[in-house]
C-alpha cells in the first residue's frame, strides 16, 4: 500500500476511535443500569482515546515521511512517482 493510502486508513481509524470515545462517555454519564456497567464505559473510553491519539500520531508521522521523501519544491513526473 502506498503511504497516502495508509494515512487515510489511520485517519479513519482515529476518527472511529474518537466516535467510540464519545459513545462510551455518553454511556458512562447516562447508563441504563449503573450496577451492570460499573466503570467499564470509562475504561473503554480511555482505551479508545489512547488508540485515537496513537492512530492520529501514526498518520502524522507518515505525513512527515512523505514531506521528506517529496519536498514541496521538488518536481516529479508521474513515472517517477509510480516507481
Amino acid at each position: 500500500m502506498k503511504t497516502e493510502a495508509w494515512r487515510v486508513v489511520l485517519t479513519g481509524l482515529s476518527l472511529t476511535c474518537i466516535t467510540a470515545t464519545a459513545l462510551f462517555l455518553l454511556v458512562a454519564v447516562n447508563p441504563k443500569d449503573a450496577a451492570t456497567y460499573g466503570a467499564s464505559p470509562l475504561v473503554y473510553a480511555g482505551g479508545s482515546a489512547a488508540l485515537a491519539i496513537a492512530f492520529n500520531r501514526a498518520s502524522a508521522w507518515l505525513a512527515g515521511r512523505a514531506r521528506i521523501a517529496f519536498p514541496v519544491g521538488a518536481v516529479a513526473s508521474a513515472e517517477r512517482l509510480d516507481a
